[in-house]
């Protein structure tokens, strides 16, 4: 089983962070986190609109069993403890050769190399376990996230996904031939 990433120090222009795997420790951290967003970030994130991110759903989600996939955190050092200001995130396929990829940056924090930066973690780390292809699903009206999966080598599939304006990016990441290396069981 492919080892998560180490912790790894970052700077944003003025903000120094630390980008490492969530885990069960975060929940409160990642709750903070959805509640800071927007009702647009929650829709464009979620795909529909939700009020409160519970104990439950916070606690999968910062749990993930290194089978399923991998979820990274993008942390300040704040006086009170950690801050998240991001979260990136692939979910493994039944068969273990593909992944569904989502992120999320504060939006006070948009604009600074955050998603990129996610973005190509979880690309590097997909290579790593041996996943041949990511995708992500992505409003359509979203053009920021739009030219961010194009602007690193994504590429756009299908539209109107699920009839709600969605649209589709994948990227291949290893050859086809080759079987994945991270099965589900």
């Amino acid at each position: 089983m492919p080892q998560p990433p180490a912790a790894r120090p970052l700077r944003f222009g003025g903000l120094s962070c630390v980008l490492r795997p969530l885990t069960p420790g975060d929940e409160g951290r990642l709750r903070a986190f959805f509640d800071s967003h927007t009702p647009e970030t929650i829709e464009d994130r979620y795909g529909y609109r939700r009020s409160v991110m519970t104990q439950e759903t916070a606690a999968r989600l910062v749990g993930v069993d290194p089978k399923d996939g991998l979820a990274l955190g993008l942390f300040e050092q704040g006086p009170g403890g950690e801050i998240l200001h991001a979260v990136g995130r692939f979910c493994t396929s039944q068969d273990g050769t593909s992944a569904e990829l989502a992120f999320v940056v504060r939006e006070s924090l948009r604009r600074h190399g955050i998603g990129g930066t996610l973005l190509r973690s979880l690309v590097q780390a997909a290579r790593k376990w041996g996943l041949r292809e990511l995708w992500a699903q992505v409003g359509e009206t979203n053009s920021a996230m739009r030219r961010l999966f194009d602007h690193h080598g994504f590429t756009l599939e299908d539209k109107g996904l699920r009839g709600e304006g969605t649209v589709k990016f994948h990227i291949v990441l290893a050859n086809s031939c080759g079987v994945g290396r991270h099965r589900r069981p």
